[in-house]
């Protein structure tokens, strides 16, 4: 599977898009199309818990149209980390006796 064959356009006529959890085969594509999408470059471990579903949800897009070889190659991502508010730095714009 060529490693970067997101970036070909005409792959796919007619997208059709699915989702799939992100397993860690997905690994170097994840790093890749993160780096070209934010300008913000996250530690290693990052990416890691992210294939391993270690405190991170996360999601994969693909396109099972694209030619065999590449129809379950990520061509997008959503992940989150759902955290308490006590817990992050957003607590220090609410009123703490409302949370706790």
């Amino acid at each position: 599977m060529p490693l970067y064959s997101m970036m070909n356009l005409s792959a796919s006529c007619n997208p059709s898009i699915s989702f799939r959890p992100i397993r860690p085969s997905d690994l170097e594509v994840l790093v890749k199309l993160h780096g070209d999408l934010f300008p913000i470059r996250y530690e290693t471990e990052f990416f890691h818990n992210v294939v391993n579903g270690r405190d991170i949800v996360s999601w994969g897009a693909v396109d099972r149209n694209r030619p065999n070889d590449e129809n379950d190659e990520l061509i997008g991502f959503v992940t989150a980390r759902i955290v308490m508010a006590k817990e992050s730095e957003v607590i220090s714009h609410y009123d703490i006796s409302l949370i706790l």
